[in-house]
């Protein structure tokens, strides 16, 4: 009987093996297709400019934009209004490669205001593309002529003391002060006239600085970016984006032309950290204010800094 048995489930076995198909394969999750497109990436979304009524010189300003994806990126830039212009409005990007376009503006012949434009950049194809350039050029009055009725109307206004203790940093060269607070200990740091470092609570370091710069024209953007670069906390990374500027403002006194930038300094490697700058220009050279700190901090330090730079002010060297 068990012979019978056991013939039997041979045969079953030996019918199986024959006439069963082989388990269906496990299912394997589809890849996600690579990138290959061009990415637009645009250093900064404004551009701003002042002027004074009666000023006729063109100003070069420049837009840095690049190909952050893969492939060739085919790029076109227009404009709307007649008093800006460039001499490229095409071309072509390859992967990791930037361009500096070079945007002419004019303001002769125009009258106190403020005039815009969208300066629009495509990449044929590219993510994030389009992108607008906000262009903003500010006309002042004429000042009042010296020795007139409405000069000797106009009176600086005095800047009040800062709500902290404070020591006090004095240029002799170029006559003017600048107030900090006491738990900024004045320290040399490079790329900086003048240089304090606070710690605080905690050991992630910030400090304050003095620069004063010549050399860079008339272009408040580029004086600015350069400075950002030198001091920034972070190492590697891309170039310190801006945040928020101002050029149409002016120092406490009310009469001093002034601007005020705020970067952000990204990392993939160190520290990510926001860099404040508020300066003037005389002459030739800025003289500029600027606060650095990590990210994760600078937020908290960014009123603080605003309050130390509206204590810059020029004086009497009597």
């Amino acid at each position: 009987m068990l012979s019978v048995v056991a013939v039997t489930i041979l045969a079953l076995v030996t019918v199986c093996t024959a006439a069963c198909s082989a388990p269906a394969p496990v299912p394997v999750a589809p890849q996600e297709p690579a990138v290959t497109s061009p990415k637009l990436g645009v250093n900064s979304l404004t551009l701003d400019l002042r002027f004074v009524e009666g000023d006729s010189k063109t100003v070069t300003k420049n837009i840095t934009f690049m190909n952050e994806g893969e492939g060739v990126m085919v790029w076109a830039v227009r404009k709307t209004v007649p008093w800006i212009w460039m001499t490229e409005a095409d071309g072509a990007l390859e992967k990791g490669y930037s361009k500096n376009l070079e945007i002419f503006v004019a303001p002769a012949g125009k009258a106190p205001g403020t005039y815009t434009d969208n300066i629009t950049i495509e990449g044929a194809g590219a993510r994030n593309s389009p992108q607008t350039v906000l262009l903003t050029m500010v006309i002042t009055p004429a000042p009042p002529a010296a020795g007139s009725d409405e000069a000797a109307a106009i009176a600086k206004k005095p800047v009040p003391l800062p709500p902290w203790d404070y020591n006090e940093y004095y240029d002799t060269n170029y006559n003017f002060r600048l107030r900090y607070p006491k738990d900024y200990k004045p320290q040399q740091l490079a790329d900086s006239t003048f240089a304090a470092v606070n710690s605080g609570a905690t050991a992630q370091v910030n400090s304050i600085r003095i620069n004063i710069v010549s050399g860079l024209g008339v272009d408040y953007n580029a004086a600015t970016l350069e400075w950002a670069k030198a001091i920034r906390m972070a190492g590697g990374g891309s170039s310190p984006k801006v945040v928020s500027s101002d050029n149409a403002t002016t120092l406490l006194d009310g009469l001093t032309p002034a601007f005020e930038f705020l970067y952000d300094a990204k990392s993939s490697t160190k520290q990510s950290s926001q860099v404040y700058i508020y300066g003037v220009k005389k002459g030739s050279r800025y003289i500029m204010f600027g606060g650095v700190a990590p990210s994760s901090i600078a937020a908290d330090r960014l009123q603080v800094w605003k309050e130390i730079a509206h204590t810059l002010e020029f004086v009497d060297k009597n």
